[in-house]
């Protein structure tokens, strides 16, 4: 009786969402009709099925981009926010390392020009004299 019942439900479900033939229709009928737990399987899986029907699929909700790409941003700015304050730390401290150079270089120059301040080599007249007498010695 288990494989006849279950070859009649298999007919009432797949009457609900195919054809079936004229004859199945019959057969169905007839069954539904002469069988009270037949009858009763139909009655349960045709309240499941409008149950179905009626309830709205799941979804993420209205303007459910929008929210993600505004909290995106907020995190884009908070992450760059923190890098700036990371940085600005350092910025201090290394403005204060290059005046501390600067000050170290004029006080230690002998002349104060702009070249002796950043620390760039003087030329100096042994420098062009060696280079001359080199010069003499090739030719």
């Amino acid at each position: 009786m288990n494989d006849h019942f279950s070859e009649h439900e298999e007919l009432l479900l797949r009457s609900w969402d195919a054809p079936v033939s004229a004859r199945e229709r019959d057969t169905l009928a007839e069954v539904i009709q002469n069988n009270p737990a037949i009858r009763q399987q139909s009655d349960q899986y045709q309240k499941i099925r409008t149950m179905l029907l009626r309830t709205e699929p799941d979804s993420f909700g209205p303007f459910f981009a929008e929210r993600i790409m505004n909290m995106i941003k907020q995190r884009t700015q908070q992450i760059d926010y923190l890098i700036f304050f990371f940085f600005k730390k350092y910025q201090v401290l290394l403005v204060g390392v290059l005046v501390a150079l600067l000050v170290s270089n004029m006080l230690l120059t002998d002349q104060l020009t702009l070249k002796g301040i950043f620390g760039l080599e003087q030329e100096t007249t042994e420098d062009v004299f060696s280079i001359d007498l080199y010069e003499n010695l090739i030719k």
